[in-house]
């Protein structure tokens, strides 16, 4: 076993150690937690076995297991982004609608204030 495997099984254990100190503290929740359990997981796998990585490069044509990891971790992070925004864009209407909301309330209660 090379000094790179090695490293990469203990970074990829305190990686998941990490993942599961966020979650008992409630940081995550548990969508998010789930990947990157998995993400963890897989980063394990790999580095357990590097023969898999190299069988989904070859299999898929990339010239070396580098490149192929490389090309996931853009299309994990692309997709990251685009679940991100999702998130943001639900997170600001719903902002818009409760600011919306309180602003009725507090006019309704302006009103009734001067009726008294």
């Amino acid at each position: 076993m090379s000094i790179l495997t090695m490293v990469m099984i203990v970074f990829s254990i305190c990686f998941l150690g990490f993942i599961i100190k966020l979650i008992r503290s409630a940081t995550f929740t548990l969508e998010h937690s789930l990947m990157w359990l998995a993400i963890g997981i897989i980063m394990l796998l790999f580095s357990v076995f590097p023969k898999i990585p190299e069988y989904f490069a070859d299999l898929l044509g990339f010239e070396t297991m580098s490149n192929f990891l490389l090309v996931m971790a853009v299309f994990f992070s692309l997709a990251q982004l685009i679940i991100f925004t999702k998130h943001i864009t639900k997170q600001t209407n719903d902002i818009k609608s409760l600011i919306q909301e309180v602003s009725i309330l507090k006019e309704k209660i302006e009103r009734k204030e001067k009726e008294k």
